[in-house]
């Protein structure tokens, strides 16, 4: 997941303004989509998404988890009626070739007017967000080899889990939720690293509440991975759903 907030912090447009550019919007060249076929009483209320060379499939996914990923953004960064973070559905899209990333985003914002008659609106607001740069001894991060995609496993070595071909963006999507909050990059590292993180100071201190547990987060990242979070007011981009049909026009 990319956030690149800094692009668009000047940017205030109707989303889906793209279609009505002189080029055709794009969009996949096949594309299911149903209401989940993960039933109620099942366990399984997960947010999957899986993307290929030419496609994207989501499971079990909530339409704001759908959003987000096109758009590019971040929970706190969506909101609109409530419904879109309960109703689960299954997408399955394929284009005629291999695409990027980006150009896949854009084909699901496509699905998402076409399939969910969704309308949205942006807006760039000041708010409180996380802003990571480099810490003044330098971060301690390796240059990834090679390609691949983003990977975390156990290193075998107590709670310290090994992660792979991790982009700055991608690390600030992962740290939003324990921090609760946009989390902004501004190191200047450009393409993927390799890190460890050892959560064994979690598991002998246990946090007393929210603040604590951001703390322990923040203190974390600084002395493990080289990189500053500080606390700061910046101009946000948000998004608002203003409409969204809850059953979707499918195959």
């Amino acid at each position: 997941m990319r956030v690149g907030l800094a692009a668009s912090l000047l940017v205030s447009s109707v989303c889906g303004a793209f279609a009505q550019s002189a080029e055709p919007a794009p969009a996949f060249e096949v594309a299911s989509v149903k209401v989940s076929a993960v039933g109620e009483g099942q366990r399984v209320r997960t947010d999957a998404i899986a993307t290929s060379p030419d496609g994207v499939t989501m499971t079990n996914i909530r339409l704001k988890s759908v959003v987000q990923w096109a758009y590019h953004l971040q929970p706190i960064q969506v909101t609109g009626p409530g419904w879109i973070e309960s109703n689960r559905y299954d997408i399955m899209a394929k284009a005629s070739g291999p695409v990027s990333k980006d150009q896949l985003r854009l084909m699901v914002q496509t699905l998402l007017a076409q399939r969910f008659k969704l309308t949205c609106h942006k807006e760039t607001k000041e708010m409180p967000a996380y802003v990571v740069t480099v810490a003044k001894g330098g971060h301690k991060m390796k240059p990834s080899e090679g390609e691949g995609e983003m990977d975390a496993k156990p290193s075998g070595k107590g709670l310290i889990v090994a992660f792979t071909h991790v982009t700055m963006a991608q690390l600030s999507e992962m740290t939003q939720s324990p921090l609760q909050g946009v989390v902004v990059d501004q190191t200047g590292l450009t393409g993927a690293w390799d890190f460890s993180l050892d959560a064994s100071s979690f598991a002998m201190t246990q946090p007393t509440g929210i603040d604590d547990l951001i703390n322990m987060v923040i203190q974390a990242i600084n002395e493990q991975l080289g990189l500053k979070i500080e606390q700061k007011k910046i101009p946000a981009e948000l998004l608002t759903v203003d409409h969204a049909e809850k059953v979707p026009v499918e195959n």
